[in-house]
């Protein structure tokens, strides 16, 4: 399949060598970094477009990714869903509400079909997991819990550039960036959350809003209760993602933050718990991460078959993440069954 890149950090070139791996070429690139596009022109082999360009090089791709900061996007998503454009969009999709329920007017209007990038849903650890939690051996769910740690983006001072992650004037901090994919890991396991409590800090005295450590607990509609507790400011790594059920548990853990090395686990009929050991590394292979959620939109852009990370989905983790900071902010509860709509 033929891709446009909007965006050449350095998540795009995973994306593009996941494109590649599938067969696919890239058509062209574009980013406000002349450097960085020039960078991915040469690796990639494909020209570098310019923004008056964009929507004439639309039209001939198969998708688009984009990758831009969440906070620089609408312009280019009209851009591609007005052309009726299948469009890969990077998480978290936005960073306030107001921008989020546009992408969802945009969505309407023109019938779009868009995946979001919740890349570790995808992974065969966690689809394991999700296959055990789905046959019904486990029960019903009391308690989804999720621990990760490690070091992240400006830790220990290191430099604050050149990642729109931790620039004063695009950073949106952890919650909103990257719990957004247990967000979709936890409601894939439970369902849809009733409450949020959440306390969140930022170990960054030049950069206070850049919240890099957080503690959330919610309360799922059908009644189980959840947790998470992440960091980026650990000097070691840790990484546990669990569904605890009426009749047994399973556990995915890794040596890292987003390492899903084994999913473990044990029902009540079992004289021994099970393990399948997978190597599976986010760290070490980041493309083989991407790679398996380029495969799914790609099935689904040929076969009709369903795509399994909608734009819906990163509405509500963004309404998650808003709620788990508003909760944070005024040390209150949040009910999230009515908080933050807009329909």
């Amino acid at each position: 399949m033929k891709v446009l890149s909007i965006g050449a950090g350095d998540i795009a070139f995973h994306h593009a060598a996941a494109v590649e791996r599938l067969d696919g070429s890239l058509i062209g690139v574009f980013d406000v970094s002349e450097e960085n596009a020039n960078k991915f022109s040469r690796r990639f082999n494909c020209p570098v477009i310019s923004y008056e360009q964009i929507d004439e090089v639309v039209p001939q791709a198969d998708y688009v990714v984009i990758c831009t900061p969440p906070t620089k996007r609408l312009d280019y998503v009209e851009k591609v869903l007005s052309k009726h454009v299948p469009l890969y969009m990077e998480k978290p999709i936005a960073v306030t509400l107001e921008d989020a329920y546009k992408l969802r007017e945009m969505n309407k209007k023109y019938d779009g079909k868009i995946i979001v990038g919740f890349a570790h849903y995808f992974r065969p650890p966690f689809q394991k997991m999700k296959e055990i939690i789905e046959s019904g051996v486990l029960g019903d769910p009391v308690n989804i819990l999720i621990q990760r740690a490690g070091p992240g983006y400006g830790f220990h001072s290191s430099a604050l550039a050149p990642s729109w992650r931790t620039d004063p004037n695009l950073a949106c901090g952890m919650t909103i960036e990257s719990l957004s994919h247990e967000w979709k890991l936890m409601t894939a396991m439970a369902g849809s959350f009733e409450t949020i409590s959440a306390n969140v800090i930022s170990t960054i005295e030049a950069l206070p809003q850049y919240d890099n450590n957080s503690c959330v607990s919610v309360r799922f509609k059908n009644g189980a209760v959840g947790s998470v507790t992440a960091s980026w400011a650990s000097d070691l790594s840790c990484s546990l993602r669990g569904f605890i059920g009426t009749k047994g548990t399973v556990f995915m853990t890794g040596d890292g933050m987003f390492e899903y090395d084994r999913v473990t686990w044990k029902t009540e009929d079992m004289d021994y718990p099970e393990s399948i050991e997978f190597n599976d590394s986010y760290h070490y292979a980041t493309g083989d991460v991407i790679y398996n959620i380029h495969k799914h939109f790609q099935e689904c852009l040929k076969t009709g078959r369903t795509i399994e990370a909608t734009l819906e989905d990163g509405i509500s983790a963004l309404e998650y993440s808003l709620a788990a900071l508003e909760s944070s902010k005024e040390h209150k509860t949040v009910e999230v069954g009515e908080w933050g709509k807009g329909e």
